[in-house]
């Protein structure tokens, strides 16, 4: 199964015409690479629980910190909530060397918070809505094809939404699964997210993450 970041790639390559990519992957790109589906995304408005660092020391006293190269966009999250939320200056060092915090995304992260609820988490999407008043979003639905393809393509989108949301009692498997595609992640893409989605962009174009804030076109 492709990785949202093997999705980025083949949608950039023009190998797809419609992917669920990386919000950093349409902030990213070129201006008018991508028409982005309004209405539909993948977010949290509060704790997403599978994006987080994993603390070892008090979140004011990190000054390692080991990030997965696997998502850009929570490695951008995690390097804003460090650095201009907590006014840190950590250095990030690579997998395998000791850190006082570790960037854990996905599954992975879902199995360890899991195995050790005891010990100290940071979940990313709660220090942004702390700090911004704003839901994160974390991937889009990014469109490359002529207006009047992409239009009905956006329509298609929303409508399977709608189809998911009523069927995630189904979809889940466990309660904790149906908790976590019920009350921690978000497949809205309203004015709340497009805000947050601007000011993701502005923050990473200032940091020199980006090279200038990018304006999206929904359809």
């Amino acid at each position: 199964m492709l990785k949202p970041s093997d999705l980025a790639a083949e949608l950039r390559a023009r190998h797809l015409d419609v992917g669920l990519v990386p919000i950093m992957e349409v902030l990213d790109a070129p201006a008018g690479t991508y028409r982005v589906a309004n209405g539909i995304g993948i977010g949290s408005e509060k704790e997403v629980y599978s994006v987080y660092l994993h603390h070892t020391v008090p979140v004011t006293e990190i000054k390692t910190v080991m990030l997965d190269p696997a998502s850009r966009t929570s490695v951008e999250l995690a390097r804003l909530v460090l650095e201009k939320f907590y006014k840190l200056t950590p250095r990030y060092v690579a997998a395998g060397e000791a850190a006082d915090a570790q960037l854990l995304i996905g599954d992975p992260a879902i199995q360890y918070r899991q195995a050790h609820p005891e010990e100290s988490y940071l979940d990313l999407a709660t220090a942004w809505r702390e700090f911004t008043g704003l839901p994160f979003v974390f991937a889009v639905w990014a469109i490359r094809l002529p207006l009047w393809k992409a239009i009905p393509v956006a329509f298609q989108l929303r409508a399977a939404k709608k189809l998911g949301l009523a069927s995630r009692d189904i979809i889940a498997q466990t309660p904790f699964e149906t908790k976590y595609v019920t009350e921690h992640l978000c497949y809205d893409l309203g004015p709340q997210q497009k805000k947050a989605i601007t000011l993701f962009g502005e923050m990473l174009a200032q940091n020199g993450q980006i090279a200038t804030a990018p304006r999206l076109t929904y359809l």
